[in-house]
């Protein structure tokens, strides 16, 4: 399968939800003149993203609290590299 192809690949998914969820999805998606396909695609997309950038910042927290005593030494180490 090309690139392309593959970027333009879809799925179908098929879940199920309370008929209150059903009734404000329906109502949103009226007055937005969008179609609840779009509407679940766009959420999902902005789901997705937020879940992906929570992680990137533990990681990046966890990574400086590993690597905290390096920075402090480095730190140490230069603070009067532009002293003359």
């Amino acid at each position: 399968m090309s690139l392309m192809e593959e970027q333009n690949r879809k799925e179908r998914l098929s879940f199920f939800v309370s008929g209150e969820l059903s009734d404000k999805l329906n109502s949103i998606t009226q007055k937005q003149n969008q179609t609840v396909s779009d509407f679940i695609r766009n959420a999902l997309i902005s789901y997705i993203a937020q879940v992906e950038k929570e992680r990137i910042d533990r990681e990046l927290e966890e990574g400086y609290k590993a690597n905290y005593d390096y920075y402090l030494k480095s730190a140490e180490d230069w603070k009067n590299a532009d002293k003359e």
